[in-house]
């Protein structure tokens, strides 16, 4: 039986492959990494503006993280086999896939990091998008989850190209603080819109002002829903 996080052999295997071809092709400057908890099941929701977001993500988080994935990737040859390799979570989008969101369910279950793009859709011009309630509603079946926000700015500069490889384009990965969410008795549906709506913030505190888009001008102060936890990281 696996152990919580230990990784799998194919994600073992494969993940020292992907970060040799990172360290060519990009120069990547990871921040607050060290905000991440050690040990607990766990969510790292993320802004989604190139698809190699996720694949940095895991590559260079400090905990074994399962992200989901677009289910056309699957059908992709060679491409498809290799992610459930990997250990990919494949994922309808614009409907309601049980079969995702058991195996997403299963990694917490499992005490493991599941890794997310609330927005459920790349962003085409970099600038936050409102989120789906699909992040809440996969933490609410993992109360004790906690929660991560990952800041990424950089990767649009990114392809498989000679001149990426002569000039790297430089990627940031900034982790914010980590917090819990605050259940109550019943969350329905406007309180999982809520609470996805504050952990946006928490994410928008960590980009630019410029990519901020939907949760421009928010405080990140205030919320009624998001419990932060204490950090040895320095603050922002």
């Amino acid at each position: 039986m696996k152990k919580p996080g230990e990784a799998p052999l194919g994600r073992r295997f494969w993940g020292a492959i992907l970060r040799f071809l990172l360290a060519v092709f990009v120069r990547i400057d990871v921040q607050g990494a060290d905000r991440v908890p050690a040990t607990g099941a766990g969510i790292v929701y993320y802004n989604h503006i190139h698809w190699l977001d996720p694949v940095l993500i895991c590559a260079m988080l400090p905990r074994y993280g399962v992200p989901l994935t677009k289910v056309e990737v699957s059908r992709w040859p060679g491409i498809g086999a290799l992610l459930r390799w990997y250990r990919v979570v494949f994922i309808t989008r614009g409907a309601v896939d049980r079969a995702a969101l058991k195996a997403t369910w299963q990694v917490l279950a499992e005490g493991d990091v599941s890794v997310i793009s609330p927005e459920g859709t790349r962003s085409l011009d970099g600038r936050l998008l409102q989120a789906k309630e699909g992040l809440t509603f996969v933490a609410r079946e993992a109360p004790d989850a906690w929660l991560i926000p990952c800041a990424i700015t950089g990767t649009p500069a990114f392809s498989w190209s000679l001149k990426t490889i002569l000039h790297p384009p430089a990627v940031t990965l900034r982790f914010g603080r980590p917090f819990k969410l605050l259940w109550p008795a019943k969350a329905g549906r406007d309180i999982l819109r809520e609470m996805a709506d504050e952990a946006m913030v928490q994410l928008a505190d960590q980009l630019p002002p410029e990519m901020r888009g939907d949760y421009a001008g928010a405080d990140p102060a205030q919320h009624k829903w998001v419990a932060l936890l204490e950090t040895n990281a320095p603050s922002s």
